[in-house]
């Protein structure tokens, strides 16, 4: 074999084997990536079911503490909720 060919059989081994390498590196990145995302809906996901709890923790005690009202103040609810209905039939009543 000539000096000539074996350079380029020597080069077309290595281009061959850089390629190879830069795919197994390519897989390597674009998987650890997949795993970033993974991790980032998985923390997303658990501080959306922590935010749902603390809003529904939230919203009972508005309803419980709305409900002790009324059960204690009875007259001053109901005169409360005429008003509101009046104050609300006003603003979606049309305009003559």
């Amino acid at each position: 074999m000539t000096q000539s060919a074996a350079i380029e059989k020597g080069l077309a081994n290595s281009h061959d084997k850089s390629a190879a390498t830069m795919k197994d590196r390519a897989a390597e990145v674009v998987g650890k990536g997949v795993e970033t995302v993974q991790d980032a809906a998985t923390e997303a996901s658990l501080q959306a079911q922590i935010a749902a709890e603390r809003a529904n923790d939230e919203i009972r005690k508005l309803a419980d503490t709305g409900t002790k009202f009324v059960r204690e103040n009875p007259g001053a609810a109901v005169v409360g909720a005429v008003g509101l209905g009046i104050l609300l039939g006003l603003a979606l009543r049309g305009r003559d």
